[in-house]
């Protein structure tokens, strides 16, 4: 045994110790100790001596740390021989691959100065290789498609070679998860020298991300209802069309637009969901009939569209029109859907490329053929044509001006006298719109309001209508003539307004006429399209002291009903009922059974269009007192219709103003 230098300075210390403790602590202390505790006292010095000489010593230090939950836990005795390196490389490992798992993207490290590759465990369940994915990409280009493998390797080979990143989409496909899209990045990592040591990666599953960009594609394109291609898809590949019959000049097609009349009396009938049924069958029938080059698309609603590509210029018209009539007859069979039965009838425009340059003006000659095919009956096939095209670029011209001249305010009002027979009186008037243009000097009603109709630019000609209606009125009153109205014709797109009632109430308080003296006139037809919402509008007016009367009576689809739901005040039974009257029995019986019925619910009648001497005696044995036409006066300027009333406020009206007054507006 080697005993070490420290050792014999412990047993110096010990002996020393214990000898100075014999010797000078009993003397100090004042004991007299006996023989026996001596003996023990010796035994234990020599005892620590041999200890301090021949012993060994372990200091073993505890720390211990207070846990929230007041226990006490020791840390452990930290050895003190060598680190288990590959211990921890292994657990290092571990909470590397646990980091990796948890992540959607799958890692990969390639070395390739021993060709291997290191695959994380989501990698594995990515590739979805059975018996494992190996050390290489074997297994990975093996279930790769073939078109992507050359891709793959050529794409690695390049980024080792140039020592860059790279990004590749490829396809895999087995029997475990089908086919999928991957999405495998890579990245060089270099030494200190720049040389390459490791190509590390990611490997990620895109195949749900391409599933959703692939249906929003299809989404952007398709209609959703009948699987075909939608308006955006059809007015893209038109304008491909055009460009090509530009490059060249030989190179026909025809476009066609084909409409299904009547549809909203099919939805109406039998609802929605077997009118969507029907949409879906008219669109099969047209792929069926169509070759496999043309293009069939749902472009609005009822509408659906047709491009018939690279047509045969010889004889052209004669099988093309063949074609047309042969695919309407096709629609029109029978639509049988849960034992439901429906007849279809279409409208047909059709529209051959020559001489257009652009799509909006292809589209717009071929809505304008459909429209004019519907004007001339259900189940029209109408062929473009230069007129229809000049037609159209004339509504185009006006529909401009139209719009400058209610910015511009072009519109004027003249007022048709409303004369009691009883009391031989002016009791109101009728506004009716004419256009002063500038242009074109005064435009009739009927060349305008169709077309502000159809682009619902009537809504704000007819705030300006009302608005000087009111304000006319309003002088008429402030005059002393408190009881005098004036009538406006308000039509189904301002009732369809939201805000009707508001724009009424404030024209009303701008012009500061008191809604009695107010009364709207809306048709028959206006009046059942919206039943309850009408109801509802004309309730609010009604409540504000305006006056409702019903224009065009008996002409329309008509429903006694709502004669008694709506608060209506005044019937104006139509001028192609009077103008029969008396002779022709069919008029004269419908005017009279109109009379007793406006009679009997204590309404206001107002006969349009009296025109004769004979036609005002019928209308004063039966009753209706108030008469509107040519018979007393026709429309009046505004400060003619004050002199009327000035000159015949305190007496008799004659029946017939005299030609002085009257106008030829």
């Amino acid at each position: 045994m080697i005993i070490r230098p420290y050792k014999i300075l412990r047993f110096c210390a010990v002996v020393v110790v214990s000898i100075l403790v014999a010797v000078f602590v009993p003397d100090f202390l004042g004991l007299s100790i006996n023989a026996v505790f001596w003996a023990c006292y010796w035994v234990f010095a020599v005892l620590m001596a041999a200890l301090a000489l021949f012993g060994r010593f372990r200091f073993r230090k505890y720390r211990a740390h207070k846990m929230l939950n007041d226990f006490e836990v020791p840390v452990p005795e930290l050895s003190v021989t060598a680190f288990d390196h590959q211990k921890e490389a292994r657990e290092k490992e571990s909470l590397l691959q646990s980091f990796f798992n948890v992540s959607a993207e799958a890692y990969w490290d390639f070395n390739p100065s021993i060709g291997k590759v290191f695959w994380s465990d989501r990698a594995v369940q990515i590739v979805g290789v059975e018996g494992g994915i190996g050390d290489s990409f074997a297994s990975l280009l093996s279930n790769m498609f073939e078109s992507d493998r050359d891709v793959f390797r050529n794409t690695i080979s390049e980024a080792l070679e140039q020592k860059k990143g790279f990004s590749l989409e490829v396809r895999l496909h087995n029997a475990i998860q089908g086919m999928r899209s991957l999405l495998i990045n890579g990245n060089p990592q270099l030494n200190a020298e720049g040389h390459l040591v490791r190509m590390i990666g990611t490997l990620l599953d895109i195949s749900v991300h391409k599933t959703t960009q692939r249906d929003l594609v299809y989404s952007i394109y398709h209609d959703s209802l009948t699987g075909l291609k939608n308006r955006r898809f059809f007015l893209e590949h038109l304008d491909e069309e055009v460009i090509r019959a530009t490059n060249r000049p030989d190179y026909l097609f025809a476009l066609i637009f084909v409409d299904i009349d009547r549809f909203n009396g099919i939805n109406d009938s039998f609802g929605h969901d077997f009118a969507n049924n029907v949409l879906r069958e008219v669109g099969d029938r047209l792929v069926r009939f169509c070759s496999d080059d043309s293009l069939v698309a749902r472009i609005d609603g009822d509408e659906f569209g047709i491009i018939l590509k690279d047509l045969d210029g010889i004889k052209l018209n004669e099988n093309l029109k063949s074609m047309v009539y042969n695919l309407q007859s096709r629609l029109k069979h029978e639509i049988d859907i849960d034992g439901r039965k429906v007849l279809l009838n279409v409208s047909m425009a059709v529209v051959i490329n020559s001489g257009f340059k652009d799509v909006e003006d292809l589209v717009a000659c071929a809505d304008t053929t459909l429209k004019q095919a519907k004007k001339n009956g259900s189940g029209t096939v109408q062929f473009f044509s230069s007129g229809i095209r000049q037609k159209a670029m004339e509504l185009y011209r006006l529909e401009i001006e139209l719009r400058k001249a209610i910015l511009y305010q072009e519109f004027i009002l003249v007022y048709q006298p409303i004369v009691n027979i009883r009391t031989r009186k002016v009791s109101g008037f009728e506004a009716l719109v004419r256009w002063n243009s500038a242009e074109r000097g005064f435009i009739p009603p009927s060349d305008f309001i169709p077309m502000a109709e159809e682009t619902g630019l009537i809504v704000s000609m007819g705030e300006q209508i009302l608005r000087m209606a009111c304000a006319t009125a309003k002088a008429w009153v402030d005059a002393g003539h408190k009881d005098l109205w004036v009538a406006v014709n308000f039509s189904a797109k301002q009732f369809a307004q939201d805000n009707v009632k508001d724009e009424v109430s404030r024209v009303l308080a701008e012009t500061r006429l008191p809604p009695k003296n107010l009364k709207l006139e809306i048709t028959e037809y206006t009046a059942m399209k919206d039943s309850e919402k009408i109801e509802d509008v004309m309730k609010d007016l009604s409540k504000m002291g305006v006056q409702i009367s019903i224009d065009d009576f008996g002409t329309g689809y008509s429903s006694l009903i709502y004669l008694k739901r709506y608060p209506i005040r005044t019937l104006k039974i139509d001028k192609s009922f009077i103008k029969g009257v008396p002779t022709d029995p069919d008029n004269t019986t419908i005017a009279k059974m109109v009379i007793l019925m406006g009679k009997t619910l204590n309404l206001e009648l107002i006969a349009e269009g009296v025109e004769t001497r004979e036609q005002l005696d019928f209308l004063r044995a039966e009753g209706c007192d108030l008469i509107q036409g040519f018979y007393y006066s026709k429309p009046l300027f505004s400060h003619d219709a004050m002199r009327l009333i000035e000159r015949y406020a305190n007496k008799s009206v004659p029946y017939h103003v005299e030609g002085a007054l009257l106008s030829k507006v």
